[in-house]
């Protein structure tokens, strides 16, 4: 038979218990956050596009990375044969200045919808079609980085690619222009 317990054991053993069960919880809440974190971060973005509000999307986007990424995809698109032709280089810096105004930027977000439909109709109860909105997926490159994709996309046109803004924020940074976006300028 066990030896009795002091009443002194019994409710320190019931305080560890307590402490280890929200230590525990704390660090499942705190994981869940910052594995969550780009979520948000997208949908707070695709609100903005979506509702046209400049403001809200310029506090999610770091213009200085998102400014190098357009200059560069731009200079390769430039440089294309069949291009440099037609179409001085020198033109690049006032390209990207005109999309990184906030009516550019709402292009930009809603590049994907104008290069790629939406790949399925559904039909309800009725018969009649509707659309659903395109779903997006969302996959971590690394720790500070994730890529932001239409699900069943065939390209990478518009596709996103955020970086983390401290520990829970993210910043817009890229986003992938269309091969062809000179043919249909």
């Amino acid at each position: 038979m066990p030896a009795p317990r002091a009443p002194g054991a019994v409710k320190r053993d019931l305080n560890m218990k307590r402490v280890l069960f929200f230590g525990a919880l704390a660090m499942a809440i705190s994981a869940g956050l910052l594995y969550g974190s780009p979520y948000l971060a997208i949908n707070q973005i695709h609100a903005a596009a979506m509702e046209e509000d400049t403001e809200a999307l310029a506090t999610h986007v770091d213009r200085a990375q998102l400014r190098a990424s357009l200059n560069w995809q731009l200079q390769q698109l430039f440089a294309a044969p069949g291009v440099a032709a037609d179409i001085s280089p020198a033109v690049v810096a006032p390209l990207v200045d005109t999309m990184l105004m906030p009516e550019g930027m709402i292009a930009l977000m809603k590049l994907n919808d104008r290069y790629e439909k939406p790949l399925s109709k559904v039909s309800d109860v009725s018969g009649r079609q509707r659309i659903n909105k395109p779903d997006y997926a969302l996959h971590y490159t690394s720790w500070n980085s994730v890529v932001v994709q239409r699900t069943h996309s065939k390209s990478h046109i518009g596709e996103l690619t955020l970086q983390r803004d401290g520990l829970l924020g993210w910043k817009l940074t890229s986003v992938a222009l269309p091969k062809n976006l000179l043919a249909d300028a």
